[in-house]
C-alpha cells in the first residue's frame, strides 16, 4: 500500500528532512494512520535507526535547524520550512513500571514496532509513501478493530496511560467492540491508573471529550468501571450525554457526566485543572443549573460560550430555558460604562478604594440589566462616596 498524495510528505519541506536524512527515516504513527484513512495530517513524526548526535549533524549540514526536544529518549525536532518534524531514533523497551519507559537504541525496525501501543499505530512510510506494516496494522485500520501490538494487559501494564488511550482512539477509529476477554483486561488494570499523574490523566480525558465521537467509549468507561475512578460520574451520566447535540464542547459534556451541584474546585484540584479551565466551566455549571448572582458581568467577561454551554447541559437534562439567557444570545452587551478615570474625577486615588467603588457601581450596574447609561451609573457612584 502507499500513501495518498499530501504535502505532509511530498512536499518540498518533508522531502529536504529524508534526504538530509539519506534517505534511513521513515514516517510513522499517527500521520501514516491519519493519510490512510483520510483525515487531516497534522503533526508528523518519522523513525530513524540514525543516533540522535547523528541525525543532529546531518541536519545541521543540511542547513535545517536540529532542536534537542527529548534526546534522552532520542528525539530531535528538525524544523525544514519552518516546519516542525519530530525524528526519535529506533528503540526498545529495557524496563518499564508503568508510568516511566528506560529505552535503548536499536537499528530494528521491528523492535521500535513492538514497543508501540496499538497495531495501526506501528505503520511506516518510506521517502517514496510505500506503507510498510510490521505488526498487522493495515487490516485492523481498514476494519476499525482498536487492538493492542502483542499481549494487551502487558502492554497496559507497560504505560497504564495506554488505558486512557484506548478509549480516545476507541472513539476516532474503532468500528467494532472489544470482545469479553479485552473488557476483562480493560477492568482488572483500572487501577493502574491511580499511578499516573493528575495532569496525563486529564489531558487524555479532556482530549477523549472534545473528540468527535466519544459517547460509545464512555459507556464502555462507565461499563468497565474506569469513568466512575476518575469523575464522580452520575450513574445516567452516559445517557445525558447522548441528549447533547453534535458539537457540544469538552465542557458541556463534562457537566453532562457529573452530579447536579459537583464540587468543581475539589476536581480542578484533584485533575490539576488550569484557572482557565476552572473558570470556564464553573459559569457553565451556573448557568445550567440556574445559580447565577450577576449573569450580566459574566456574559461581557466570557461571552456567549458559556451560555451556549449551559444551555446546552440544561437541556440534555430535560430542563427549560430562561428567557433571559436567549436575549443574551439574541444582542451582544454593552461595555460597562465607567473607568478609573471618572473614580479620580471625584477625588478617590488609584488604590483598592478605587477598585472597590467600580465593583460596587459596576455590581449595581449590572442588577439593572445592564440598562443605565453613563450618566446614570456616574450618579449611582457618587451616591457611593461619604458625604462631605
Amino acid at each position: 500500500m502507499r500513501l495518498p498524495p499530501g504535502d505532509w510528505w511530498q512536499g518540498d519541506a518533508a522531502q529536504a528532512v529524508l534526504a538530509a536524512l539519506d534517505g534511513q527515516a521513515r514516517f510513522v504513527g499517527g500521520a501514516v494512520r491519519d493519510a490512510l484513512q483520510g483525515l487531516p495530517v497534522r503533526d508528523v513524526d518519522l523513525a530513524t535507526p540514525l543516533l540522535p548526535e547523528t541525525v543532529i549533524a546531518r541536519a545541521q549540514a543540511a542547513g535545517l535547524k536540529a532542536i534537542p526536544t527529548g534526546i534522552d529518549h532520542g528525539t530531535i525536532t528538525l524544523v525544514s520550512a519552518g516546519r516542525p518534524f519530530e525524528v526519535t531514533t529506533l528503540r526498545r523497551d529495557v524496563a518499564t513500571d508503568g508510568r516511566h519507559a528506560t529505552v535503548a537504541f536499536t537499528d530494528q525496525w521491528h523492535e521500535d514496532a513492538a514497543r508501540r501501543d496499538f497495531t495501526f499505530n506501528a505503520l511506516y512510510a518510506d521517502a517514496d509513501g510505500q506503507v510498510s506494516d510490521p505488526v498487522g496494522g493495515l487490516p485492523d485500520l481498514a476494519a476499525g478493530r482498536l487492538r493492542f501490538i502483542g499481549n494487551a494487559r502487558l502492554r497496559i501494564e507497560e504505560d497504564y496511560l495506554r488505558l486512557l488511550r484506548y478509549f480516545r482512539f476507541f472513539a476516532r477509529y474503532a468500528r467494532l467492540p472489544p470482545n469479553a476477554a479485552l473488557l476483562a483486561v480493560l477492568a482488572e488494570t483500572a487501577p493502574g491508573l491511580d499511578r499516573l499523574s493528575p495532569e496525563r490523566v486529564w489531558s487524555e480525558l479532556k482530549r477523549l471529550l472534545a473528540g468527535p465521537t466519544p459517547i460509545d467509549s464512555l459507556r464502555l468507561m462507565y461499563q468497565v468501571g474506569i469513568l466512575p475512578r476518575l469523575l464522580p460520574a452520575r450513574p445516567d451520566g452516559p445517557a445525558i450525554f447522548g441528549e447533547l447535540p453534535d458539537g457540544a464542547d469538552w465542557a458541556a459534556r463534562l457537566l453532562a457526566l457529573l452530579p447536579v451541584g459537583a464540587d468543581l474546585p475539589g476536581l480542578a484540584t484533584r485533575l490539576r485543572w488550569s484557572t482557565a479551565e476552572l473558570e470556564f466551566i464553573s459559569v457553565c455549571q451556573r448557568i445550567a443549573e440556574d445559580n447565577l448572582e450577576t449573569p450580566y458581568s459574566i456574559a461581557r467577561r466570557f461571552g456567549v460560550d458559556p451560555i451556549f454551554c449551559g444551555l446546552t447541559v440544561r437541556r440534555a437534562r430535560g430542563q427549560e430555558d430562561r428567557e433571559v439567557w436567549r436575549g443574551w444570545l439574541a444582542a451582544p452587551l454593552p461595555p460597562f460604562p465607567l473607568g478609573g478615570a471618572d473614580v479620580q474625577t471625584l477625588g478617590v486615588a488609584p488604590g483598592p478604594a478605587m477598585g472597590r467603588l467600580l465593583r460596587a457601581a459596576e455590581a449595581w450596574w449590572d442588577a439593572g440589566h445592564c440598562r443605565a447609561n453613563r450618566a446614570e451609573t456616574l450618579a449611582y457612584l457618587k451616591s457611593l462616596l461619604p458625604a462631605p
